[in-house]
Order: C-alpha cells, then structure tokens, then sequence
C-alpha cells in the first residue's frame, strides 16, 4: 500500500482538542466527508474549510453529535448519523443510518452494539480498506463484530494513526491471531529446516556440484554437448554487461585504409571505450549558501494580551500547590500501575499516590510535617519516605502502606538526616546515607524485620546515592575520595559490607562521575561524567569489581544528566539541558540512536520507566505550568498530566513565559539568561516600568524555564523580571559552571551587576528603579549587590542569605561546610578571602532599603547569620525590615508562610521602586 498517496486524500486535524484526531476525507466531486468534527469553534472552521468544502458529517456517537448542528450550520452541509445518536443533534440529523449501510459509494457505515452501547465505524473503501472507528476501544467486546470485515488501515480519535496491519492489530487485540505452528525440530533451528539445510551445504563448497549423467544425456543428445554448461558459466554469459568487441579485420585486401579518427577532447562513449569514465550527475539538491546559524531575536517589548489578562493577588499565586521536585522526585510502581509523589495541595507536603488508569488522586499521609522522597516497595505493598520536623531537614525514614492506614518510623535518630533511599531487590532491607554521631554521610542497610542498622562505609568522607546490584550482593555509589576533591568517582562494595574498590571511569583525567545506575543484567553501570567538557550520559561494562570499557551515549553540545534504565536493559532515558529547557530524551545502549520522548518546551525531571520498558512517569513544569506528574508512552499523542496543580480560576495566557537571551558581562563573557516581560495591561501606563533581578541560589544551580512563583508574582504586578544564570550555573558546560570556583562574590556579581546595566541600556527597565531578590546563595549575591554596586540597585530581598563565610562554615551541616571548601577555598588558609568576600565586611555601604527574610531552624544558613546584618543595619540606622518563619528552615514549605514572605517582598518592591 502506498502509504503517502493514502495520506493525500485523508487529513488528519490535530487542533484544537488535545490527546485527539479527527479525519477528513477529500472528495473533490461530491464534497469533504468529515468523520466527528472537533467541538465547534472558529479555529476548528478554519482548520475545516482549510481541506476544501464539505458536504456530510458523520457522527461516531452521541457525544461526537452534540455540535453536528452547528457545523450543519456554518458550514451548509448535512449531518448523517445513526438512529440511536439521533437525539443528540439540535434540529435532528438529515440522514438517519441503519445499523449497515453505505453513506456514499466508497464509504459504508457499521453500527456496533455491546453492553447497552453503540458506536458507529465508517469503512471506507481505499487502499484496501480504511477503517475509521472514531472513540471506539479496539479492544472491547463490541470491536469483535469488526472481524469479519477487510481493512489494512484503522484511524482512531484517541490513537496514533495505522497506516499498515490494522486488521492484525484488530486480531491481536481481540487475542485471534492464529497460534504459530511448529515447524522445527529442536536440533535444527529455525530457518534450517532439513531441506534448506541441504541446499545450503550444496552451496558451501568452491565449485559447482557435478550434474549426473543421466540428467544430461537427453540434452547432449538433442543439441550438442557444448550446450551443457555449469550453471556459473551460465549465468556470466546472461547476465554480464555486454562489452565493447573490435571489429575484425576487413576480408577485402583492396578495401582502402580509413584514416584514423582525428584527435578530439571529446570523451568517448561507453561503446568506443569500456574504461571510459561517465559523465558526473548534476547535484539533485542545491545547497543554500553557507552561514552562521542563529536563534531568532527575543521577544524584547511587552505585548498586549487585552480581556485575558487579570491582575493576580499574592494569595493565588502564591497558594499554587506544586509537586516536590526537591527531594526525591517521584516513584512508578513496580507493576507500572500507580506513581507516588509528594504534593502540598493540604498546605504542607504529604505522599500521595495516583494511578494511571483513573481520575482519583488517593493521599496517604496528613502529618502536617514535610513528607518527601517516596519509593515503593518491590511487592508494591507499602511505600518508604522521609520525613522531617520544622524544616530542620533531619529526616527520618518512614513506611506506609498501600492504603496509607499505617505508618511506621524506621530510624528515629533525633539530629540525624537519613536521605538517598532505596529497596533492596528482595524487599527486606533499605539502603540510605546518613551523618550519624555526627560523621560525614556513611552508608548504611537497616533490615525492615528486626531494625537492625549495619554502616557499609565509615562515614570519613560523604557517599551518594547507594544503588543495590539486581542480585542484591553489592552497592555501587560516587563520592569524593581523592585528594583533589574536586574530582569524584564510582566505588562498589558488598552489600554486607568490607573492602569499598574504585571504578576507574575518568581514564585519568580531572572530573566527575555521578549518578551510577546497574542495568537490570548487571553487566553495566550508567552514570553523569563530565570529563569532556559537559554533563553526558555514559555506560560502564562492569565485571568482577572491574570497569572494561566505557562509552559515551551522545555527542550532544548540551549538558545530559539523570539517566534510568529501561527495564529490558537495551536503552535509557535521560534528561537534555538546552537554553534553559530540560526535554525527556532515549538513547539505546548499543546503537547509540536517540530520540525524544517528551520535549513539551519547559522542565522535565525524575524520569521512571515501567515494567513493559514503554510506560514512562516524569515530573514536568513550566513558567506557565506549576510541578506536576506527566505520563507518556510510544504510541501516545502527547504526555498526559495526572496531577493539575494550576486552579482552573488562573488562566494561563495570564502567566508570562520568558525569552532566552544573553547579555555581556564579567570579561566580555556572555551571560545566558532569561527575560520575563510584563503584559502591557500589567504596566499601569509606565512607558519604561521598574526591574527585579531574581538571583538563583546553589551557586551551582541554574534558572530554569520552570515554574517560578516569585518571578510570577512579580511579572504579573508590572515588573520586568531578569534570571540570570551567572559563572557557576549548571547546565552550559563545566567551564561556565567552574567559572567562579574560588571567586565567590567576583565575577559572579559583576555579572549580576552587567545584567542591571543591560535593561538600562536596552530600555526595557527604568536604570533607577531596579530592585535584586535572591534566595541562599542568590540571598548572599542580593546583600554583595546592594553592598558593593550601590549604584545599580534601589532596593532588595534577602532569603535566607549568607552574611558571612566565616561564620558560616562554623555553623552549617558537614556536607555543605565540604562543599564550601571545595568550591570557595579553605576557612584557615584562605581567611581574608572569606572576609573580603563576606556581605558583613561591606554593610555599611549598604544604601538602598533592604528586606530579610529567614527561617527559624535553618539548617543551611543558621538564624545567626541574618542577625548579623540586621544588627549592623540596625546600628547604622540604614532602611531595613526583618522578619523571621517559625517552624521553617532553608526555604518556606507551609503554604501560609509562603504567601506571607512574597506579600511582603511585593510590597518592598512597590513602596521602594513604584511609590519612592
């Protein structure tokens, strides 16, 4: 069947309804045969009179039925359906069809009937039969009366199109595909069958086999021996080229001698010279001159979206629920049937479970205490989180079950965080990290039976993310062993404890191998390196505690992370970081071929793929699109939500999604980041409107196009918002990443400053009004801009912000006073480094009014340093307000608090930036 040349006759109409397909038949002579045209609106007409002018519509069923009026109205043709579906139809249906009968010659309508319902399924008569069956469920008792009919082709509303094999789908989803009948015996495997066993041994030897006497007596015997020739010689004297033959000297001696043919460049045709060479073929495609490849310009003046923008309050930006994307992400059942998350649509976070077949969103906790990080139990029967008090970030490990009535506390080790959880493969035990009597992150299995704790590693220098193998016996996790301890590597020991080995993975370079993953044979490790430049997914061929090989999946330019098996071990999906936008990608293990399987433009993250290594739950978000659960399969139009965490009141036309762009900064160095322009209708008739520079925390982190509820709140109110990712951030390659290692509060801030400039410059923020707003390390930048650029700044929030680099490495959790000294230098020996770069040093060149917001039980960056600088401002007598969240930590988790500290950095921005 020629697919393409079916395909020019029926159009497929993909707008505007999502997940589904409606089908237009082109008929020049009799008009366009439309099959369930989408629900009534003026792009659904223009999409239609686009094909060319229709005369029937057929409905499928009732509910298809309901705008067949209007259709029948606007577009002057008549409806057809059948008797059952009549009803549906405002002013009733001009053909009313029976349960078999043709519509038009090529076009025959079948009614199907089951369980008290029935569906109507056009065959159209082309190609060997297209079948046309609407929303019905091929797989349902009604499609059985569909068996009997002949078709290649089956369009479906809420399925990828057939083009081949319909009818064997048909069959196979009505389980009647005929049984295979064996044809082979075990000592010969298929395809050698004895006889083709024979011919082939005929063939394996070097001269064609000697024909009998007796078969070519009658031949020789008719005409002549020389007639019996191998079939090789045959077969060259048919099917070899003919060649050029000299011509034979003349008989006749008198005949004159011909002169010989003057000499000419002209090449000589085939038949004058064998070895003469063709002629060259002109090129079938003319390439387009060559140049540099540019994105198109950013949108860089605010549009004009009229009635559809609507002034949102703090309260209902702010009251957006999300999924945690923070700790832990999410986790697919073992049987693929059901996703378990974490969500704080209650106000806090709690576990939660929703099934992929289904409307219901089940919660299985209500402790009013941040519940994160689920994962289910291999028998699928209950599910390990973590859980902690206040926002102290001291996790302890809990179990629920299924139905969320029980709960469990496994460790219960006040002051200790347990995280990086993960079943063993027989459901006994959990293996975990933990900074237990106050050591680095060690770590260790708890057995669920007797809660009896055993410490695999020593805790001397933090582990991470401890995997078990397929048989249980070993670990494998990446830590920081070495003496550059910049560099990290993967180690494999026992699960049962003992002597911890090295995975040589860098082949002897400086850089890092993370995120380890056995495939499900355990012959391979996956894992992040970056020892050529970028983030990129690799696999490791493992055996007896050795590396044999490694081999990198891609030659991407872009940063790959987050790697996860499928489970029929031939490929992985990882995520692809470009411009700021993280798509769900699949490379395969062997080939090395890759492809999207989900690039909706935003955020994905915590890929997991199911049983039948289709099945795939993600985490996805958006500037305009809060955290939510996505599924996808291969077959799937699009990714389908589980979760919607945006209330139906916000529309999000009103939300505002940025552009990416890149501005000069420190040393000349362009700075990615990305821009937010407010809505004409947000701007209050200001031709130039004031700017916040929203700073991202880490440093190494990066502003993504995710939600960004601050960002929002701003943008919506009329402020132009720019995110920049400065030297340090993740995701445009090592370099940029370690551009600030050891300059903290350097070059970072001078890009930062530079980002200020360029809205001046650009006119798209008024220079004088230009506000900053971080969070922990975007906090500390926030307090070195308004100390060190007075100038470039008129106001500023501080969240939970770092005030000085000495105090702080004395008072934070272990594993981050590691990372300060890994990235920023040593306390002792690099003192006037931490002093000089400290907020603290230079708060009394603090000018503009400043905001400090910080919670209680911080773990990260202690309630004592933000006191620091409010007494400094407050000796001074500088402009400034301090407010402190009981009961949060690092970050505001309850919802209330929230609102409350966006409330309040919206009214700084206003008061200083609108009303000053």
């Amino acid at each position: 069947m020629d697919i393409h040349q079916l395909r020019s006759w029926i159009f497929e109409l993909y707008e505007p309804l999502e997940n589904e397909r409606q089908y237009i038949v082109y008929d020049e002579e009799r008009g366009n045969l439309l099959i369930d045209a989408p629900p009534f609106s003026e792009r659904a007409l223009r999409l239609v009179r686009g094909a060319g002018p229709a005369s029937l519509l057929v409905a499928t069923n009732a509910a298809r039925a309901a705008d067949a009026g209007k259709y029948r109205e606007a577009l002057g043709l008549q409806v057809a359906a059948h008797a059952d579906d009549a009803d549906g139809i405002a002013g009733g249906p001009d053909l009313v069809l029976s349960d078999d009968e043709l519509v038009r010659p090529d076009a025959r309508a079948v009614r199907v009937h089951a369980n008290g319902e029935g569906a109507t399924v056009l065959l159209l008569r082309k190609a060997g039969g297209v079948l046309v069956c609407g929303d019905l469920d091929l797989a349902s008792d009604a499609a059985r009366a569909l068996l009997p009919l002949s078709f290649s082709v089956v369009l479906s509303a809420r399925w990828s199109p057939m083009w081949n094999a319909g009818k064997d789908n048909l069959l196979a989803l009505q389980e009647e595909l005929p049984k295979p009948r064996k044809q082979f015996g075990i000592l010969l495997q298929a395809p050698w069958d004895r006889a083709y066993k024979g011919r082939l041994e005929d063939k394996l030897v070097p001269h064609d086999p000697i024909v009998p006497r007796e078969v070519t007596a009658p031949r020789e015997a008719a005409m002549g021996p020389e007639t019996l020739v191998v079939a090789s010689e045959a077969r060259e004297l048919v099917e070899r080229p003919r060649r050029p033959i000299p011509a034979a000297p003349s008989a006749m001696a008198t005949a004159p001698v011909q002169q010989s043919p003057k000499a000419t460049n002209r090449p000589k045709s085939f038949a004058e010279d064998w070895a003469a060479r063709g002629s060259p073929r002109p090129p079938t495609t003319i390439a387009n001159p060559e140049t540099d490849i540019q994105p198109p310009p950013p949108v860089v003046a605010p549009r004009s979206i009229g009635d559809r923008y609507r002034r949102l309050s703090v309260e209902e930006l702010a009251g957006v629920p999300y999924v945690d994307y923070v700790w832990g992400g999410i986790d697919l059942s073992p049987d693929g049937s059901e996703v378990a998350f974490s969500w704080n649509r209650s106000g806090t976070f709690e576990i939660y479970s929703v099934p992929l077949d289904g409307e219901r969103i089940f919660q299985l906790t209500d402790a009013k205490e941040r519940s994160v990080w689920p994962r289910w139990s291999p028998d699928a029967r209950q599910l390990a989180f973590l859980r902690d008090r206040g926002g102290d970030e001291q996790f302890d490990i809990w179990l629920v079950d299924r139905d969320g009535e029980h709960e469990r506390n496994l460790t219960n080790e006040p002051g200790v965080m347990h995280r990086d959880i993960a079943w063993s493969p027989d459901g006994t035990k959990l293996v975990y990290t933990a900074n237990s009597g106050g050591k680095a992150f060690g770590i260790q299995v708890i057995d669920l039976a007797t809660g009896e704790k055993r410490a695999i590693t020593d805790g001397s220098r933090d582990d991470m993310q401890p995997r078990w193998s397929p048989d249980g016996t070993l670990l494998v996790f990446w830590s920081r062993r070495e003496t550059t301890r910049t560099n990290a590597d993967l180690y494999v020991v026992a699960s049962t404890g003992g002597e911890t080995t090295r995975l040589e993975t860098r082949d002897g370079k400086d850089g890092e191998s993370t995120d380890p993953q056995w495939s499900p044979d355990g012959t391979r490790i996956s894992f992040t390196t970056d020892t050529r430049g970028r983030h990129e997914i690799a696999l490791a061929s493992y055996a007896e505690r050795e590396v044999r090989r490694v081999e990198h999946m891609t030659d991407s330019i872009h940063d790959e992370y987050g790697a996860v098996w499928r489970p029929d071990g031939r490929a992985l999906a990882y995520l692809h970081n470009e411009d700021a936008a993280v798509s769900l990608r699949r490379v395969f293990a062997v080939s090395h071929a890759d492809h999207a399987v989900s690039d909706i433009p935003g955020m994905h993250l915590s890929p997991d793929i199911g049983p039948n290594s289709d099945t795939t739950a993600f985490m996805f978000s958006s500037p305009s699109r809060p955290w939510d659960v996505f599924v996808t399969g291969e077959r799937a139009i699009e990714a389908r939500a589980l979760t919607r965490s945006l209330p139906a009141a916000i529309d999000p036309a009103t939300l505002v999604e940025p552009s990416h762009v890149r501005y000069p900064g420190a040393d000349g160095e362009d700075v990615p980041a990305l821009l937010f322009l407010p809505y004409a209708e947000a701007l209050r008739g200001e031709k130039i409107p004031p700017a916040i520079i929203n700073i991202h925390g880490g440093p190494t982190a990066q502003h993504h196009r995710e939600w960004n509820v601050a960002t929002q709140v701003f943008v919506n109110a009329g402020f132009v918002v720019l995110e920049p990712n400065p030297r340090g951030s993740t995701g445009y390659g090592k370099k940029w990443r370690e551009a600030n290692r050891g300059d903290w509060g350097g070059n970072d801030l001078e890009d930062i400053a530079r980002g200020a400039a360029w809205l001046g410059d650009q006119k798209l923020a008024d220079p004088a009004r230009i506000g900053v707003y971080g969070g922990s390390y975007g906090g500390y930048l926030t307090l070195m801009s308004l100390s060190l650029r007075p100038d470039r700044f008129a106001a500023g929030v501080s969240v939970v912000g770092v005030v000085s680099w000495k105090t702080m490495a004395e008072t934070t959790r272990g594993d981050l006073r590691d990372y300060l000294i890994r990235e920023f230098g040593d306390p002792a020996k690099d003192a006037e480094l931490y002093r000089e770069r400290s907020p603290l040093t230079h708060a009394s060149k603090i000018r503009a009014p400043l905001l400090i917001l910080q919670g209680e039980n911080d773990p990260r960056v202690p309630r004592s340093e933000a006191e620091q600088v409010v007494k400094a401002l407050r000796d001074s007598g500088k402009p400034h307000e301090y407010h402190v969240y009981p009961g949060e930590g690092h970050g505001f988790r309850v919802t209330e608090n929230r609102i409350d500290a966006l409330r309040r950095a919206l009214d700084w921005f206003d008061r200083y930036l609108r009303r000053a």
